[in-house]
């Protein structure tokens, strides 16, 4: 596939064109969507529009599968309440600061090795609007708690 389709293709779609080295597993959430108030225009401020995410988290292996053992795995809601936390704690302008705080969060769990966030604006132009990004853990940097 070449790069500029792949930079629309779905995360998880992109994590695996992107692999290298070992395979990971891979957890997601697709189509989680809020009305929050987001952005940095004054026809912003004040009012309510929805954004949808769609994460994609790589984890190290683990033997939740061969245990059946459900607290062994990194849940979904480490996702969704990475993006939770981030809107409790202050307004933001930009969607890429939004997605920097929300992949900083998962990457925070010592499990997670990658992580792929698509943010949109849904209701800024006809279709949708917004930002990707991927990170990685980066040895001996500080996590966020």
């Amino acid at each position: 596939m070449d790069e500029t389709a792949m930079a629309f293709e779905m995360p998880h779609v992109r994590a695996a064109a992107t692999q290298t080295g070992q395979l990971l597993d891979r957890i997601s959430v697709r189509d989680y969507t809020r009305t929050v108030e987001i952005g940095a225009f004054r026809s912003e401020r004040g009012v309510t529009q929805r954004i949808r995410f769609n994460v994609v988290m790589e984890v190290s292996h683990h033997t939740a599968a061969q245990d059946d053992d459900v607290d062994k795995v990194v849940s979904y809601d480490s996702i969704t309440e990475a993006i939770e936390a981030e809107f409790a704690s202050e307004r933001v302008n930009l969607l890429e600061t939004l997605a920097e705080r929300v992949a900083a969060r998962c990457l925070a769990d010592p499990r997670a090795v990658r992580v792929f966030v698509r943010i949109e604006k849904l209701d800024r132009i006809p279709g949708a609007l917004g930002v990707e990004i991927a990170r990685a853990r980066v040895a001996g940097a500080p996590r966020l708690r």
